[in-house]
């Protein structure tokens, strides 16, 4: 009985998270092509998240390895306000289908190259499989339908997604508290420059729209989908709750069309599905790997 309530209340907070995840990139999309520019969105969600998480940074100190001030740095740039604008350019011109797939396709594809280069990591044939799919995905968005400028962007928000997650391994920096310093060195390097120098046209847009977006991005994406994914891979355990992220790139899919009414393009569909796959794979072949042989008991 305990073990049929972990799964369900796991899969609750799992299936939280990558709507959460998968609903922040439609909405992106959503703010770009009515009104707001991706200077506004960058600027709502860190500035709402940098407040929030101001509290946990000062009460949680910054890690078991102090991170140092270059490290620190490389983890906004790769995963904060840098990361987010372009992550917003990218869905002006490609669409939210796309920046579900490519994103962490190839971040899980760039995880693996690093992870062997950097820490000799045993590739695995699961891992190996999971690659070639994820491959094969990313050259589906890539070679089917109207290949935008947005869709190299989001190659590149890919490599650093994964360049973040290198960072956060080798300093040891809790999730929570990582989440933390990327949103407050955000708030605290971006905000000025945006009030000072960027574009903006968020005075012109309506309250509403203001609030869904702060609220979205700087709440619901930095805080709640945070923890639902954590109390998931606590109560499904290191390989099912790690791998169910893994489909994020479906999810946006489903909400694209009803939300935007884009209607996506065959080979964009067999995409998705291949990077869904390919990421399972990947996420689960590391921690099969990792996972000891005997079976693991569920607490609670």
């Amino acid at each position: 009985m305990t073990s049929s309530r972990n799964i369900a209340l796991g899969l609750f907070w799992a299936w939280l998270a990558i709507l959460i995840w998968s609903g922040s990139l439609v909405l992106l999309r959503v703010g770009v092509t009515t009104g707001l520019t991706a200077y506004d969105l960058t600027a709502l969600r860190f500035g709402v998240a940098g407040a929030l998480l101001l509290p946990v940074l000062i009460r949680k100190g910054t890690g078991v390895d102090r991170p140092n001030l270059i490290s620190v740095l490389l983890m906004i740039t790769m995963f904060g306000a840098p990361y987010v604008l372009l992550l917003s350019l990218a869905v002006r011109t490609a669409p939210a289908a796309a920046a579900g797939a490519l994103n962490p396709g190839v971040m899980a594809i760039a995880s693996v190259i690093m992870a062997r280069t950097i820490y000799r990591e045993t590739l695995g044939a699961a891992r190996a499989l999971g690659i070639a799919l994820t491959a094969l995905g990313v050259v589906g968005f890539l070679f089917e339908g109207d290949v935008a400028f947005g869709h190299a962007i989001l190659l590149a928000t890919g490599i650093m997604w994964a360049g973040y997650a290198v960072i956060v391994r080798s300093r040891r920096v809790p999730a929570l508290t990582a989440t933390a310093l990327v949103a407050v060195g955000s708030a605290a390097l971006y905000l000025p420059v945006y009030v000072l120098a960027l574009p903006k046209q968020i005075a012109d847009a309506s309250l509403p729209t203001i609030l869904l977006q702060a609220g979205f991005q700087g709440v619901l994406v930095t805080t709640i989908a945070v923890y639902a994914f954590s109390r998931s891979a606590e109560l499904l355990g290191p390989v099912a709750g790690t791998s169910l992220p893994a489909l994020i790139p479906v999810v946006t899919l489903g909400l694209e069309i009803p939300v935007l009414g884009e209607p996506p393009h065959l080979g964009n569909v067999a995409g998705v599905f291949l990077v869904t796959f390919g990421v399972a794979l990947v996420l689960a072949g590391r921690r099969l790997a990792e996972s000891p042989r005997k079976k693991p008991v569920v607490e609670r």
